[in-house]
């Protein structure tokens, strides 16, 4: 592709994208399973958003300990929910991601269309755990493996956001990295 095709398809992008190594699963799903599927986040406390109803202890000691419980009770509770929806073993992958979706390398081949489970983890300044849904738009054999690009569908502006935000941090990170290495 010359400079101004790629330059084009740059620009008609609506997404940042970048490239990135991911803990993540794949999974073909039925036609079934896709009609009821719908992007997840994992991770969040569910009684996080309870604390604001709890009484202030006038105690300053007593309250810095009770704060700092229920903050390792939040990341216990976290970390449970991460196993229990498989998280726990995911293997690295090399990804190009977007919120509009992700291109991949696997062993194996999926036919165009087929619809995908991807569950993945997104490293950042907060990590976040994300089961999201996508179609095979391409498949490309390189070498031994396949090159499936994916565009993601059922997913909420929350999730999508998360991918943005995930994006942004890691282009910050290698613009800093860039900077370094020039000084």
């Amino acid at each position: 592709m010359d400079g101004s095709q790629e330059s084009t398809s740059a620009k008609n992008r609506e997404f940042s994208r970048i490239t990135t190594l991911l803990p993540l699963a794949v999974r073909v799903i039925s036609p079934e399973e896709w009609d009821v599927s719908h992007a997840k986040l994992f991770g969040e406390t569910a009684y996080s958003e309870h604390s604001a109803l709890l009484p202030e202890i006038s105690d300053a000691h007593l309250s810095l300990w009770l704060k700092t419980i229920n903050a390792k009770l939040d990341t216990i509770m976290s970390i449970l929910t991460l196993s229990q929806a498989g998280f726990d073993s995911l293997a690295p992958h090399y990804v190009t991601i977007s919120a509009s979706g992700m291109a991949l390398f696997l062993e194996n081949d999926i036919p165009p269309d087929a619809c995908l489970e991807i569950k993945a983890l997104l490293f950042s300044l907060s990590p976040v755990a994300l089961q999201i849904y996508g179609k095979v738009l391409t498949v490309k054999k390189h070498d031994n493996r396949y090159r499936i690009a994916v565009k993601f569908s059922s997913m909420d502006d929350q999730i999508r956001n998360e991918i943005v935000r995930f994006v942004f941090e890691k282009e910050r990170e290698m613009l800093r990295e860039k900077r370094r290495e020039r000084l």
